[in-house]
């Protein structure tokens, strides 16, 4: 694929964080690498993105290709500020959003009897915007009762009155039979032509509940997402951008404006998966060789985590936004936790310290930004301990006021009878504490030896709580990667153009077959073609990937399992199933051979992998690294002369003693007592706790 504006041009990754903005750029030609960090532009995200551009790279004539994160539709969701959305279910199913799997979360709620669902307290969808239509489609696709398009109709037209933006559509089995869902598009974008339509066949899978989730979200989003896109693609053509612009979805590749338009819930937080790419990425190019990285991106408002095994992505089939509003589509497969550098400490219900979810963001900020934030932040707590130094915080253009920090944490310290400095190490530990528990639940929870692990820290705040972290976990390594503050911005330029197409056959292994199934997938293969070709990609770069959902006959829950390559015969089916058998004892410690197979979903996504990176070698240090001596006053430290380290004048495998602090641009990295750390001969930075 061409760049489009020859070999001298950028390629540019840009990531749009709760607080910050990131890019970074590497030029084709040269490999040189540039970042920059910016305040990200609320509500007007695109205004941030060209500020970033333009400050990364002179002539924006001069950029080829674009990858983009953005965190538009997100934003919609948490702060409750998406499309007017309106849903049309099969009648008797309005009200499946509020009632979703009737369960609910453990933690303090599970016994409160006052508890309400998420979505009963802030709905997406109102229960007055959701409409049941007389319509019914058996589970093998037959229509019991027909739709009633009269019904439909009418219904459009009091959501004209009402003035809804957005309608989502779906019906029960639409997954086998699309007819009526469509049907019901169809006159919905007839009556209502400036209103947004999705129906549930933008991944149509079993389980209605969270069928059900995606399409709604979709509507609710999809007028923003597009919106935006569209405002950043007339901004950059404005600018002199005459490249390609993609965007990065949540599973794991990227797309065209126009393809990722069609279902913009896939981009809903394509941010944090940059972060698992470059993860991967690493894997393949560095880091020692480690195959297994427990990723920790540490931004502004949270941290997002994921287990990275043997060099591939982890994937999954369900994401859940909060609870009992969990979608089905294929996600690369990261947990957030609202704890960032910018989560705000203060006195829980019950009179103790806590940190987190609510974050100050990139307005007002933290305390020591200097821009109107007057409650203590986990930020705040790192300059009053002496790990951010002041003047040297995004590379001097943002100095740092210790002062409000310590004016802000002593104030809440003096409501818990504590000083300043324990109220820092306090919010510092207990946000540490927070992460740890993150990546236990995507790791330790779910069987896996974090001894065969290392931590892969990023984001501008990873590096400095990563060695705690780490030793919470018990974690023999740590390793910042270069320019850690804007990784996910260059996990984006490591990533492919991907399609996903899925069906729901419900069907037992032996009643599909050998050649039935290798048509299935042949048809989803050329949906999947189709797509990719209409981004410019040609056929031939094309690999195709299979993957399906088994479960043993009277279960409820499907597992996702890959298919090696190659045409489906008997052969390969009984092939098939013994795998199923075998994924069974690994992860459950039993297999039932007695009972059918059912096979729940099938899935094929399309890759076409785009060129790789080609970086420069970095320069090779000079000056002296020691920049001074400075307090640390974390209680695991406390000393009044700590070295403080510029990491680009650090030499190659020259070991660093703890206790240390290494400062660069974007990111500091603490490295405590007990630690020593290097630079690896590929760039970067292994830290090893003994």
């Amino acid at each position: 694929m061409s760049d489009g504006n020859g070999q001298s041009a950028w390629w540019v990754g840009i990531d749009v964080g709760g607080t910050f903005t990131d890019v970074v750029a590497i030029n084709r030609a040269t490999g040189e690498v540039r970042d920059h960090k910016v305040l990200t532009t609320k509500g007007r995200q695109e205004v941030g993105v060209l500020e970033a551009l333009r400050e990364a790279v002179d002539d924006v004539t001069e950029v080829g290709e674009i990858v983009h994160g953005h965190t538009s539709g997100i934003n919609a969701v948490l702060s409750r500020q998406g499309a007017k959305t309106a849903l049309l279910a099969t009648a008797g199913h309005r009200d499946l959003l509020d009632i979703g799997r009737m369960d609910r979360a453990f933690g303090e709620s599970l016994y409160d009897p006052t508890w309400m669902r998420p979505h009963q307290v802030r709905p997406i969808v109102r229960r007055r915007d959701r409409y049941g239509v007389r319509e019914r489609s058996g589970p093998d696709g037959a229509s019991v009762l027909d739709l009633d398009e009269e019904q439909v109709r009418e219904i459009a037209a009091e959501l004209k009155e009402r003035g809804m933006e957005a309608v989502a559509v779906c019906f029960i089995n639409s997954y086998v039979a699309r007819d009526h869902e469509e049907r019901a598009a169809e006159i919905l974008r007839e009556e209502l032509p400036d209103v947004y339509v999705q129906t549930s066949g933008l991944y149509p899978v079993t389980k209605e509940s969270e069928r059900a989730n995606t399409v709604v979200f979709d509507a609710y989003v999809g007028p923003i997402v597009t919106d935006y896109l569209h405002r950043l693609e007339r901004d950059l053509r404005d600018a002199g951008f005459g490249g390609t612009l993609w965007i990065m979805t949540m599973n794991g590749g990227v797309g065209s404006v126009a393809e990722t338009s069609k279902a913009p819930v896939f981009q809903l937080v394509s941010g944090p998966v940059g972060g698992v790419s470059g993860g991967v990425h690493l894997t393949r190019t560095s880091a020692g060789g480690a195959q297994n990285l427990l990723t920790m991106d540490v931004g502004g408002t949270s941290t997002d985590v994921a287990a990275i095994q043997a060099g591939e992505t982890p994937m999954t089939d369900l994401w859940t936004e909060e609870h009992g509003l969990t979608m089905a589509i294929p996600a690369v497969d990261v947990t957030s936790v609202g704890s960032g550098a910018g989560s705000i400490a203060h006195i829980d219900s019950l009179g103790a310290l806590k940190v987190g979810p609510e974050s100050a963001g990139s307005e007002p900020g933290p305390a020591c930004y200097g821009r109107g934030g007057t409650r203590p932040t986990v930020t705040d707590a790192c300059v009053a301990l002496g790990i951010l130094q002041p003047d040297l915080f995004a590379g001097g253009a943002l100095p740092l006021d210790v002062g409000a920090a310590a004016t802000a944490l002593a104030e809440l310290g003096s409501q818990l009878g504590m000083s300043m400095l324990e109220t820092a190490n306090g919010t510092y530990r207990l946000a540490c504490s927070d992460m740890a528990a993150s990546i236990r639940s995507i790791s330790t929870y779910r069987g896996l030896d974090l001894r065969e692990f290392a931590l892969l820290a990023f984001g501008a705040a990873g590096p400095m709580m990563a060695g705690q972290v780490a030793r919470e976990l018990q974690l023999g390594t740590v390793i910042v990667p270069e320019r850690p503050g804007g990784y996910s911005a260059f996990g984006l330029l490591t990533s492919d153009i991907r399609v996903t197409k899925a069906r729901s056959p419900m069907k037992t292994v032996a009643a599909y077959g050998a050649e039935q199934l290798e048509a299935d997938y042949r048809e989803l293969e050329e949906e999947a073609i189709a797509d990719l070709v209409a981004q410019n990609v040609k056929r031939e770069d094309i690999v195709l990937q299979r993957e399906f959902f088994a479960m043993y006959a009277g279960q409820t829950w499907d597992n996702r399992l890959p298919l090696a390559s190659g045409t489906l015969d008997d052969q390969r089916l009984e092939e098939l199933s013994e795998g199923v058998h075998e994924f069974y004892r690994g992860r459950y410690g039993f297999s039932a051979g007695e009972l059918p197979i059912v096979l729940s979903a099938l899935e094929v996504t399309g890759v076409a992998r785009r060129e790789p990176l080609r970086p420069g070698d970095a320069a090779a240090a000079t000056g002296d690294a020691l920049l001074r001596h400075a307090p640390v006053r974390l209680d695991a430290i406390d000393s009044d002369e700590v070295p403080v380290y510029a990491r680009e004048r650090l030499p190659v495998e020259t070991p660093i003693e703890g206790p240390a602090v290494i400062v660069e641009d974007y990111a500091t990295t603490l490295i405590d007592a007990d630690s020593s750390a290097k630079v690896a001969a590929s760039g970067e930075l292994v830290i090893t706790l003994s």
